[in-house]
């Protein structure tokens, strides 16, 4: 059997250290043999990963997606900025903040989750289109009603 871990009873990387609890610590003399460094381990062969001695089985969300799963769902940032710039801004910016959800949620294993945020970005850039004119109808009839002007007094 080759085990090339280090022994975690034996302190070898510690043997230069001066003995400080000994009454003739005060006196430092030198070592009368040359220190050797410790062997360092070597890696495992290659295609072979030997398992974590504390952990028997893979956490699920350090797995990440199986290997036949799709890709992350799209983000839709920029449908998302374009809809704060140019349709109604509230909904613009709700889109913004769920659309820099989907690839956190994808990192850590919540595909469910980030697939949910994409959809609503997408729902919620529909909505600010749809409430676009809607609501420039509304500012541009206030504006008729009261004049053609708008004041406002503090």
């Amino acid at each position: 059997m080759d085990d090339r871990r280090p022994d975690p009873t034996q302190d070898t990387w510690s043997q230069w250290l001066p003995d400080l609890e000994s009454p003739d610590a005060t006196t430092s003399a030198p070592p009368s043999a040359p220190m050797t460094p410790p062997p360092v381990p070597l890696p495992p062969p290659a295609g072979r990963v030997d398992p974590l001695p504390y952990a028997t089985t893979p956490i699920a969300e350090w797995v990440g997606p199986r290997s036949g799963q799709a890709p992350p769902p799209p983000t839709r940032l920029g449908w998302a900025i374009l809809c704060t710039i140019f349709c109604f801004t509230p909904f613009g910016i709700v889109a913004i903040i769920k659309s820099t959800q989907v690839n956190p949620k994808w990192a850590i294993g919540d595909w469910e989750g980030a697939r949910a945020a994409s959809r609503s970005v997408k729902t919620w850039c529909l909505a600010a289109a749809a409430a676009w004119p809607g609501s420039f109808m509304l500012f541009s009839c206030l504006g008729i009603a009261n004049g053609g002007h708008v004041s406002i007094h503090l």
